[in-house]
């Protein structure tokens, strides 16, 4: 249970001055069990008479309800001291009334006509109901407690309805700014009031004003985002126009380079090929120069030979002249001994005839190998020069040799960079044209921004505001509590 409720029922019976009144509910618990169902009769057949009334009930069914809900709320009030439990009961009771529309007025009419017939009823129903004057008494009560309820009521139905008309009032200019904010005028306010409304028109007044700020910050980051927007597109634009440029002439270059590698890698092979020729050729002309020494070495055994030879020819011309001498002193003994010697002296004249042959033919082999000697000579001196010049020969080959070595590796390496360089240019060739992929996404973007921005900027002005040109910027930038979107 709601301790408030038991505090305010509390703080109602003291003030009522209730204490000690529970004695007495017996007796009109009595008199309500006798007449309480013939009064609500009464008061029922009143509300039916009544067709606005009436129609507050759905059916004959409901209306009964609610009088059987009564008789046993009036049962349970006076049973004894006002409890919580009665006072959620009548305040269900309330908000049934209000939910159907039953104004005050009618209730209190109708528990004054129930009150009357209940004192009349304790008055005559007592001890002293037969007593003259008592009849008086019990009209005189009546009368008191009709003009007491119909006061209270008076009063009571005034305090609402001044209730309502303020409400009436307060929703009429909330109707006004409302429907003026529905035609989208954020200038409105709400003037002051006073009471439960004041601090309502005041939290209303806040919250337009900061939807007028608010808003107008938004016009403003608007205008904005439109000029950004148009910026963006332009850019995207040009970036689209210079990305399809670069793709295009990266397309170019990597079909140039793909031509250069394949000709540098052709190249790297005929360098190759050549590097291995020069080899061939290394080892052939190496080869020459080993023929070449040996010819030398075979010319220089030859020149000996050929100068033992003359060392014998002059031996043998030594013997042929000795033997020519040794002939002509046996032909002059020959002569010397007449007819004895003459057979020696023709033995004497063919040998030193045979001595002369010998000695000329040592003469022209001598001729021979001096001229032989001179021409192996000249021939070894020629062999000589040419294994000198093969030598060089091999020396510039090896030379050339190894340049060609060092540029096989160098046409290598070059292709390999060069397939390196292909393949990175051909990763930008793919980047680019995802770039131009990406660029063209932007630019869809854009536009779309522009378009949104203008679509925003339409329903923007459809709302008036009227703030100058530093709140609206103080308000996009966050100053008045609202940062415009960016």
């Amino acid at each position: 249970m709601d301790t408030h409720v038991a505090e305010q029922l509390k703080e109602r019976v003291a003030f009522f001055n209730m204490a000690g009144d529970e004695d007495y509910y017996p007796y009109v618990r009595n008199a309500l069990s006798r007449i309480g169902d013939e009064s609500l009769d009464k008061f029922y057949r009143m509300i039916s008479a009544q067709p606005h009334l009436r129609d507050m009930f759905s059916s004959q069914e409901a209306m009964n309800g609610a009088r059987r809900a009564q008789v046993a709320h009036w049962q349970h009030l006076f049973t004894g001291r006002p409890t919580p439990e009665y006072a959620v009961r009548a305040q269900h009771i309330g908000k049934v009334h209000s939910k159907i529309g039953l104004e005050p007025r009618w209730y209190i009419g109708g528990y004054a006509n129930v009150l009357a017939d209940v004192i009349v009823h304790l008055v005559k129903s007592s001890p002293y109901g037969r007593l003259p004057g008592m009849e008086r008494l019990a009209s005189t009560l009546v009368a008191l407690i009709r003009a007491a309820m119909l006061d209270m009521e008076i009063a009571v139905s005034t305090y609402f309805d001044a209730e309502q008309e303020m409400r009436n009032e307060m929703l009429s200019k909330f109707g006004d700014v409302l429907g003026r904010m529905a035609q989208g005028d954020l200038t409105v306010s709400l003037p002051q009031m006073q009471g439960q409304f004041g601090e309502l028109a005041t939290n209303f007044n806040s919250a337009v004003r900061q939807l007028h700020e608010a808003m107008a910050a938004v016009a403003y980051s608007v205008e904005h985002i439109h000029s950004g927007s148009d910026e963006i597109r332009v850019a995207s634009d040009d970036f689209a126009v210079r990305t399809e440029r670069q793709s295009a002439s990266l397309e170019e270059t990597a079909a140039a380079m793909s031509e250069v590698t394949g000709m540098i890698q052709q190249g790297a092979s005929q360098t190759a090929s050549m590097n291995a020729t020069v080899t061939i050729m290394q080892k052939e002309i190496a080869e020459g120069g080993e023929v070449v020494a040996s010819a030398v070495q075979a010319m220089d055994q030859i020149h000996q030979s050929s100068s033992e030879i003359a060392q014998i020819i002059d031996v043998i011309e030594g013997i042929a002249f000795q033997t020519n001498l040794l002939a002509l002193n046996a032909g002059v003994e020959a002569a010397r001994a007449g007819d004895a010697g003459q057979g020696f002296a023709v033995v004497a004249s063919e040998v030193r005839a045979l001595a002369q042959r010998s000695s000329d033919a040592a003469q022209g082999i001598k001729d021979l190998i001096s001229k032989s000697g001179a021409q192996v000579e000249k021939g070894v001196s020629l062999v000589g020069r040419a294994g000198t010049v093969l030598q060089d020969i091999v020396t510039r080959i090896n030379e050339m040799s190894g340049t060609m070595q060092e540029l096989a590796a160098a046409a290598v390496t070059q292709a390999e960079t060069l397939d390196h360089v292909n393949a990175a240019v051909g990763d930008m060739d793919r980047m680019t044209q995802q770039n131009a992929a990406m660029a063209e996404q932007s630019n869809a973007a854009s536009r779309t921004l522009a378009v949104e921005a203008d679509s925003l900027s339409d329903q923007i002005k459809k709302f008036r505001v009227a703030l100058s040109t530093n709140r609206v910027r103080d308000a996009a930038k966050g100053k008045t509590g609202y940062r415009a979107a960016a």
